[in-house]
């Protein structure tokens, strides 16, 4: 289903930040060349076009600030007709190889590309400047985002932080000029697929490396490699190119769990622990959950224990973080049943039905396992034959709505 809202928020954002991105470049820019360049459309990678409308956005954000800061920009309708020439796909535009050999065709000094995917609704955004005559990346900026309206002042900043990178342009390198010779990638992921920036896919790890094709990138650049393996969440990586021979160790990817097993205990019910089992709809994201805790009432002196069952089912997802973050926050909704029973023989069995109306769950999050603590807010429904409590919040501690449970959960 798409967002059928998005449109509009993104028209009235946009307009917004591009009046005060104007605004701060005619105060900050600093006069110099008008540098001719290319701005090729905003490419995106993403499996949907759920977020197309940011195309758009970062595209206008592009040529305001280039404008702005003294660049001259060639307009598409010059160097259209030479990408048609040369056979080139208007997609394709998003590879600084292709964009460059497009822009020299127009004697332009600088091609600009940018291009963004969305993963769990987690934008990543990159945009490059390269050097026409030296065929060389000279500038690039890499930023997430979740997406939220923050999202449009992250565009902003990626923005304006491009122009103070572009370095001077000037003639041909000399054989002696510094570029890096030789890339080499080690992982622990067997198998990872590479894609380095706007080269696109350029191998995959085998036994625990991988040697990038040789690409002419200026010592002091900075490439962005992402990482893509079935069944792992994709992980992306800016490394600053400070040698003419680099060995860089890429950080392991995280596994997508589909299930988590969950070992828990609440304040105020002291002998007892619960067992839970989560079912991810969207891998570490939406999930739906069925809880068992079981607990013991008894003051050891003058009175026979009396036993409870809490049985519920909560559906819920997490907001803000996507699945590699440290820290964690989800949300969750359901409904549950406390069955209770004495000791004593001959005594009825009650169960007292209740809708969890909140659970929030604070989480730090490692490779394998879970550790949070839970905020729970239950209501008794006050509903059935056999029942004990009355219409009103459920504490352990007799007073209040909140209740705080702390866990583990091991994921698979």
């Amino acid at each position: 289903m798409k967002y059928r809202g998005i449109a509009p928020t993104a028209a009235v954002a946009g307009v917004f930040l591009l009046i005060t991105t104007t605004l701060w470049t005619q105060e900050s820019n600093v006069p110099g060349k008008a540098f001719k360049t290319c701005i090729f459309p905003t490419a995106d990678l993403s499996t949907s076009d759920e977020y197309r409308e940011y195309q758009s956005i970062i595209s206008n954000q592009l040529r305001a600030e280039l404008r702005s800061a003294g660049f001259k920009i060639v307009p598409s309708e010059e160097w259209e007709p030479a990408r048609e020439r040369r056979g080139i796909d208007a997609g394709e535009l998003y590879q600084g190889n292709i964009a460059v050999e497009v822009a020299r065709q127009v004697d332009a000094e600088i091609a600009v590309v940018s291009f963004y995917s969305v993963e769990d609704r987690q934008l990543i955004l990159e945009i490059k400047c390269y050097d026409v005559a030296q065929n060389v990346l000279v500038s690039g900026v890499f930023k997430t985002a979740r997406i939220n309206l923050s999202v449009y002042t992250v565009i902003g900043e990626a923005v304006a932080e491009l122009i103070p990178g572009i370095r001077l342009i000037g003639p041909p390198p000399s054989i002696e000029s510094p570029v890096v010779e030789d890339i080499a990638l080690v992982s622990q992921d067997e198998g990872t697929e590479i894609y380095l920036g706007d080269e696109g896919f350029v191998g995959r790890i085998t036994n625990g490396q991988l040697r990038l094709p040789p690409i002419p990138f200026a010592i002091g650049s900075k490439i962005t490699i992402e990482k893509r393996k079935e069944d792992y969440h994709s992980g992306v990586e800016t490394i600053k190119l400070k040698e003419p021979e680099m060995l860089i160790k890429l950080k392991p990817l995280r596994k997508q769990a589909r299930t988590a097993t969950e070992l828990n205990w609440t304040l105020g019910q002291f002998m007892g622990f619960g067992l839970a089992q989560r079912f991810y709809f969207q891998p570490d994201s939406f999930f739906f959950s069925m809880e068992h805790y079981f607990y013991v009432q008894h003051n050891f002196s003058d009175s026979k224990p009396v036993f409870h069952h809490d049985i519920r089912a909560l559906v819920g997802g997490y907001l803000f973080t996507g699945p590699q973050a440290t820290m964690r926050l989800n949300l969750t909704t359901g409904f549950g049943m406390i069955m209770t029973y004495f000791w004593l023989a001959d005594q009825p069995m009650y169960a007292d039905f209740y809708w969890n109306v909140l659970n929030a769950s604070f989480e730090l999050n490692f490779r394998r396992f879970i550790l949070y603590v839970r905020s729970e807010q239950k209501y008794a429904l006050g509903s059935g034959s056999a029942h004990i409590l009355e219409k009103g919040w459920i504490s352990a501690f007799g007073e209040g709505p909140t209740t705080v449970t702390f866990g583990v959960a091991r994921k698979w």
